[in-house]
């Protein structure tokens, strides 16, 4: 799974991801949460609309959740079961980031609701409870946005969050890439494209090795 904060490559990054894997004839899957079912991309609709300016950190979380259960069942774990790589563009990180750190729920209580939504997957009996390997792309939010900006002519209701928003989920991806680097390993997103694919392929190779 590749996170980070808005503007850290993330996308790009999975698609040559992807490109690399299946050249190696490995059966890939892409990804992204919230999406990639008809009921999750509904949602995913809802999440980053610029209208709903009001909606709550605790509406979010119950939102990316319902799409994240939705994901896994439909299609996570039956692509697990054929033994098909599945990279995701954002996960349950992002959540406990987003959501649990810059938006005060706090990590244990996103960690509860999500062993809720999934069923029962604390106890790791099924291979969809977590990924193998989290990468987090690291980018300070300035540059994070000025690669938008460059990008797009406009920014969705999550990117449309204060700085003050976007510094804290950058200080969370590094606080919880720092709890467990067997988990998460954390790389530079400012480098070009090409270094930050060689140092993805590199920690992909030695956990798919």
């Amino acid at each position: 799974m590749i996170d980070g904060p808005d503007g850290c490559g993330k996308s790009t990054q999975v698609k040559l991801l992807q490109t690399y894997l299946r050249k190696q004839s490995k059966r890939v899957l892409v990804v992204r949460d919230p999406g990639s079912t008809p009921i999750s991309e509904g949602i995913r609709k809802i999440l980053l609309n610029p209208c709903y300016k009001e909606m709550t950190p605790l509406t979010e979380l119950f939102l990316y959740f319902a799409s994240r259960a939705q994901l896994v069942e439909q299609v996570i774990k039956p692509s697990l079961r054929k033994d098909t790589i599945v990279i995701c563009d954002r996960f349950l990180s992002s959540t406990i980031v987003y959501q649990g750190y810059a938006g005060n729920i706090g990590a244990k209580k996103v960690s509860d609701l999500w062993c809720l939504a999934t069923g029962g997957f604390e106890h790791h009996s099924d291979r969809a409870s977590e990924p193998d390997i989290t990468i987090i792309l690291d980018v300070p939010p300035e540059k994070g946005f000025e690669r938008i900006r460059n990008s797009r002519s406009s920014n969705d209701r999550m990117e449309q969050k204060a700085l003050l928003f976007h510094k804290k989920v950058r200080q969370g991806f590094i606080k919880l890439a720092r709890s467990d680097k067997k988990k998460y390993r954390l790389v530079n997103g400012t480098g070009s494209i090409s270094a930050i694919q060689a140092k993805i392929r590199e920690i992909v190779d030695n956990v798919f090795q």
